[in-house]
């Protein structure tokens, strides 16, 4: 199978990484420092059960790649999805797959768009992580995907994406409803970004010391999820608390890494979208609400992801 991981930073970097090893045929499309030392020397992968290295890896632009590929696996950040689902009919076989890795809940809408609906499945990365230098990751817990059909009829070709996955070192979890698996997400997603972000703490250090606004938060997030059709329990947030303390208390979310790092911020797709959402069905969301303002308030750039959500 040929594979194209589109991104390749901590979750881009961290799949491929371990496809690769498993001895798929991988191409990545990165840039700059990181592309170089990929290119070069490979990755190294730190992980809570030790060290994985690859060999040197295939390393291309977009522009640069040449298909079919059969997967592609995307890893960007959400405003660079357009430009790089537009590119995706060119590259992707006939019978190819895109699995987009992104946070919120309308990066398969996107992709789909320009492939079509059957050549998209629905994917998540459970995942604590981040780039510590160029063509080096480190991983803070256990990592997961998730995969569930986009449409009805893709359950043959998910379970296949799933065993080629767990060949490769990386556990799935099914679901049957994209949809609630987006949403679940969320529930964990939406609250500890900001609340991490905005006190510069990693989940472990803010869930104790704000435990009430987390779950306040989260069980917005269900309420909003629920009234849109996503069969999601209260008690998810309970289940969701319980896996922050047992496996991502170190997490550092990736809005917490981006406001370090002065980038823009995901409060569109994240926080903002669940209270855009709610508004729409009659929902009201004051805690995710004063937290999107807060994240916009760090990150001057976050404007120019409106509407992204």
């Amino acid at each position: 199978m040929r594979i194209l991981i589109v991104g390749a930073g901590a979750v881009g970097g961290y799949f491929g990484a371990r496809l690769a090893l498993a001895g798929e045929d991988v191409t990545f499309v990165a840039r700059g420092a990181h592309a170089e030392a990929m290119r070069s020397r490979g990755l190294v992968v730190r992980t809570p059960s030790g060290e994985l290295r690859t060999p040197p890896l295939r390393v291309t632009s977009l522009d640069g790649a040449r298909g079919p590929f059969d997967l592609a696996l995307i890893a960007v950040k959400w405003p660079s999805l357009p430009a790089v689902s537009a590119k995706l009919p060119g590259l992707l076989a006939a019978d190819g797959l895109a699995a987009p890795l992104l946070n919120g809940l309308d990066s398969e809408d996107a992709v789909a768009r320009e492939v079509g609906e059957s050549r998209v499945i629905a994917s998540i990365a459970y995942m604590s992580a981040g780039l510590s230098g160029p063509g080096e990751i480190d991983t803070l817990a256990p990592t997961r995907a998730g995969l569930a059909p986009y449409r009805p009829g893709q359950e043959a070709r998910v379970e296949a994406i799933a065993a080629l996955l767990e060949r490769a070192g990386i556990p799935v979890r099914r679901g049957s409803s994209y949809r609630a698996m987006l949403w679940e997400k969320m529930v964990w997603n939406a609250p500890f970004n900001a609340i991490c972000a905005l006190t510069g703490q990693r989940a472990g250090a803010a869930l104790e010391r704000m435990e009430d606004l987390a779950r306040a938060a989260m069980l917005e997030v269900i309420a909003v999820a629920r009234a849109e059709g996503a069969e999601i329990s209260e008690a998810t947030a309970d289940a969701m608390i319980a896996l922050t303390r047992a496996e991502f208390p170190l997490t550092e979310p990736s809005m917490l890494q981006d406001v370090r790092a002065g980038r823009a911020t995901e409060v569109e797709i994240l926080q903002g979208a669940v209270v855009e959402r709610g508004r729409r069905a009659g929902v009201d969301t004051p805690v995710l609400r004063t937290l999107a303002a807060l994240v916009r308030g760090l990150s001057p750039r976050a404007s120019a992801l409106s509407g992204a959500g």
